[in-house]
């Protein structure tokens, strides 16, 4: 079972955002995307561990702010509308939609939540924040803002939510859903900001263990905890200066005998209250004395064993940029972990993550990606297998460079790539900020069209592809298809490859041969020995020591994007 659908309105960033989810989701995005308001939106309808509490009950800067300036443009208005300003009022509503549910106690969790939708049968629960009382509401809005200017911008601060309550119930009856139904579906998440995850004066490790070791423990280890308990305080009954607390008093006789039946006894064990004190260790030290990226690997380890194999009930599991202060070993590592034990898990678990590296997102199955880009949410679910099999063969390959860059050039090769960064660098006066990306072979269009399902109708965001010609026409035709000459420039080689455009590029051929004292031909020079040979010439071309002219392909784009 997992959540498969979610629909966010009107909460923070987010005015309206639909999209899947499945076993495993990667979430990504640049920065104020919206990836820990996606995550924190989830929290609403589902139950909360006490790991990571929060309300239900929400504050004014929770509101989407289109949504509020929307309101209050409604109700200023005339003549006023009653029907048009009870639809504008803000109300934010979060629906959770199950699938993939094979088992009777998976549809006993979710049985009562059933709906039809597109003439399907469908379990979707709602968290809806709203006026109680709609005309009380509206009155006090109106209050609000008499005597303020139509066009003033101060109005996200004048949502009342004292007037406002939530409510989560099932899409199909509309009816509240009890706790006793609710508490089966849970979420767990480690958020990006978790660096006192065991610093000694929170011990979220201590909580995250006691619980862990509560559900490891059989019925016999439980009862041989307590005997211990109760040994250890009868230890600590048998210090001398224990005995002294209660002794008999010579100047009051009479009160011995009462005084020889007063006792100290254990109160009644509570193992949860034993286990809480035991702190984790690493090694010969306590946790929290050791580095923030050992911490990290542990807080993740242990959060896993804890939720993945729970039959209890559901749960989400939330972990944010996972790749926080980890090395290159362990990023390693725990990207395996994560996705061995999604695969392993039981059937009532689900993870989803956020992340900023690459070779996280492309170990993972770029299928599972989902990008967030203003209010959209795109999926790769339905990418095709040649860019899996690649990113699994190249998980350093910068994916996201790829996606989120205002201005990127694909190239074929790391020649294509030093010599398009040293024509950049050249330019001392002014700052670029093009990432080229060298793609290691041929073929550009897979990667055009992911960049197209991200990109396309985003004015901000440029891409070129400068690549060979090869004798290849007709590759170059079905590239050119892409060229709209407002985002995307495609541009190919006059002759075979880049090294034949330098060397027949103006006085080019001439200037290199004389540097390397008469080279026959300078396009073979360039190809030889690899990429050595363009090394050496970028570095002399970016030390002045020689001045060539660009190619024609390479300065049209630089020239669209620059």
């Amino acid at each position: 079972m997992i959540i498969n659908y979610v629909k966010i309105e009107n909460f923070r960033n987010f005015q309206l955002l639909e999209t899947t989810l499945s076993k495993l989701s990667i979430i990504i995005g640049e920065n104020d995307s919206g990836k820990s308001n996606f995550l924190n939106a989830l929290k609403l309808p589902l139950c909360i561990n006490d790991l990571d509490y929060r309300s239900k009950r929400l504050v004014s800067s929770d509101f989407n702010s289109d949504s509020i300036k929307n309101f209050y443009k409604t109700l200023h208005e005339k003549p006023r509308d009653s029907l048009k300003i009870s639809s504008s009022i803000p109300i934010i509503k979060i629906t959770l939609r199950f699938g993939e549910i094979k088992e009777p106690y998976e549809k006993a969790i979710v049985g009562n939540w059933l709906t039809e939708i597109d003439a399907k049968p469908e379990y979707e629960i709602q968290y809806i924040f709203k006026p109680k009382n709609e005309k009380d509401f509206i009155d006090y809005a109106l209050e609000q803002i008499e005597g303020y200017d139509e066009e003033n911008e101060n109005f996200s601060f004048l949502i009342p939510t004292e007037f406002y309550d939530y409510a989560i119930i099932s899409t199909g009856n509309g009816k509240t859903i009890p706790y006793n139904e609710l508490k089966h579906i849970t979420i767990n998440s480690i958020n990006a900001e978790r660096d006192d995850f065991s610093e000694s004066n929170s011990m979220k490790s201590n909580s995250l263990l006691t619980k862990l070791l509560e559900k490891k423990l059989d019925e016999k280890e439980k009862i041989d905890i307590y005997k211990a308990y109760n040994e250890f305080f009868n230890q600590i009954k048998e210090q001398e200066n224990f005995k002294k607390i209660f002794n008999q008093d010579p100047e009051f006789p009479s009160l011995n005998n009462f005084i020889e039946e007063i006792d100290c006894i254990p109160n009644l064990a509570n193992l949860k209250n034993i286990l809480s004190n035991i702190t984790l260790g690493y090694g010969d030290e306590f946790l929290y004395q050791k580095g923030l990226g050992q911490r990290n690997l542990i807080f993740i380890l242990l959060f896993f064993q804890h939720f993945k194999d729970n039959e209890a009930c559901f749960n989400l599991s939330c972990i944010e940029e996972p790749e926080a202060h980890l090395s290159t070993n362990n990023l390693n590592l725990i990207t395996d972990y994560i996705k061995k034990s999604v695969l392993k898990s039981k059937s009532l678990f689900q993870t989803i993550i956020t992340s900023h590296r690459p070779e996280l997102i492309n170990k993972l199955d770029f299928r599972n990606v989902i990008a967030f880009s203003g209010n959209k949410a795109i999926s790769f679910l339905d990418v095709d297998d040649f860019l899996i099999n690649y990113l699994a063969k190249r998980p350093n390959f910068d994916i996201l460079k790829l996606l989120f860059s205002n201005k990127v050039i694909l190239v074929e090769g790391p020649t294509e790539e030093m010599f398009i960064n040293t024509i950049l660098n050249l330019n001392k006066d002014n700052l670029h900020n093009i990432d080229v990306i060298s793609i290691g072979q041929k073929g550009f269009k897979t990667f055009l069209n992911i960049w197209l399902k991200l990109n396309e109708g985003n004015k901000e965001k440029k891409i070129g592809i400068i690549r060979d010609f090869d004798n290849q026409p007709k590759a170059k035709k079905e590239h050119h298809i892409y060229d709209n000459d407002e985002t995307i420039f495609i541009r190919t080689t006059e002759g075979y490859t880049l090294e034949n455009d330098i060397a027949s590029t103006g006085e080019n051929a001439k200037i290199i041969s004389e540097y390397y004292l008469e080279i026959e031909d300078v396009a073979d020079f360039l190809k030889s020995s690899k990429a050595e040979n363009m090394m050496h010439l970028c570095n002399v071309i970016e030390k002045g020591e020689i001045k060539i002219t660009v190619p024609k392909h390479i300065n049209e784009v630089l020239m669209k994007l620059v």
